[in-house]
């Protein structure tokens, strides 16, 4: 039967609500979950020359439902990472706890751009993305060549003690990639959604927490960000998108990766 479906479930993007996609995945599916929910916020930069449209969805998502759902979908011993926000933390993390997620930790990585919305007089900028990292059963994290360790030689020679095996659970500076574009990037790109994800960025996560030929779940993968990384690293992507304007950015760009990895 899941063979039968394999087109339907396997490097596809569905243009619909996630929550009604949810009931046709079978327990246990995915082998790993990276997703930038809504957070009930109705974002619309107005500091901007070009204004994003309002998300749709953004009025706030059954969000105890959807972590349950979340965990039942994803196969024992893996790894799930759900972008927050600081006043959304406390719930989410509640909410996951609740559905047996284990929350290991809570990322904290540099955004390509420091936010300007807000009160610009009485208030820190926002120059960083959380993102609650959790587990359903243990995995441990995969080798990697994402970063040299930095120790003395003689250690540093060791095949297994090159590259570092634990990152920090802040990424800032040169050596980490950054959660989401510049916006001279999404000008030149003409990507014009309000939190595009950095491919790179999630390209690190998902070496780190999936093996090759494995599926990655993102019910909210608006441009499509996540499939991009999935695909560029030999894993497959199941998504899901509400918007269809969003929908046809990502197969677009999805459809341009495609065609530079063919050439």
């Amino acid at each position: 039967m899941l063979d039968e479906r394999r087109e339907f479930f396997v490097n596809q993007i569905h243009c619909m609500d996630c929550m009604g996609l949810f009931p046709q995945i079978p327990d246990g599916y995915v082998s790993m979950i990276l997703t930038d929910p809504p957070y009930g916020i109705s974002y619309q930069n107005h500091f901007t020359r070009r204004q994003h449209d309002v998300l749709v969805g953004d009025n706030g998502i059954d969000y105890g439902r959807f972590a349950k759902e979340s965990y039942r979908i994803l196969t024992d011993n893996a790894h799930a990472y759900f972008f927050t926000r600081f006043d959304c933390y406390p719930y989410h993390y509640e909410c996951l706890k609740k559905a047996g997620f284990q929350v290991k930790n809570c990322l904290v990585i540099e955004k390509g751009n420091i936010g300007g919305i807000g009160d610009l007089q009485g208030s820190y900028a926002s120059n960083a993305e959380w993102i609650i990292f959790c587990q359903k059963g243990r995995r441990i994290f995969n080798r990697t060549m994402l970063m040299l360790n930095r120790c003395n030689g003689s250690t540093a020679s060791k095949p297994n003690k090159k590259y570092k095996t634990r990152f920090n659970a802040c990424w800032f500076g040169e050596e980490y990639p950054k959660a989401t574009y510049n916006a001279s990037w999404l000008r030149k790109h003409q990507i014009f959604h309000p939190t595009v994800k950095n491919v790179e960025l999630l390209s690190w996560l998902i070496q780190i927490s999936s093996l090759p030929g494995e599926l990655v779940f993102d019910g909210f993968i608006g441009t499509g960000s996540t499939a991009l990384a999935a695909l560029i690293n030999g894993r497959n992507y199941l998504g899901a998108e509400i918007s269809i304007d969003y929908h046809a950015l990502a197969q677009k760009r999805i459809k341009e990766v495609l065609e530079d990895v063919r050439d």
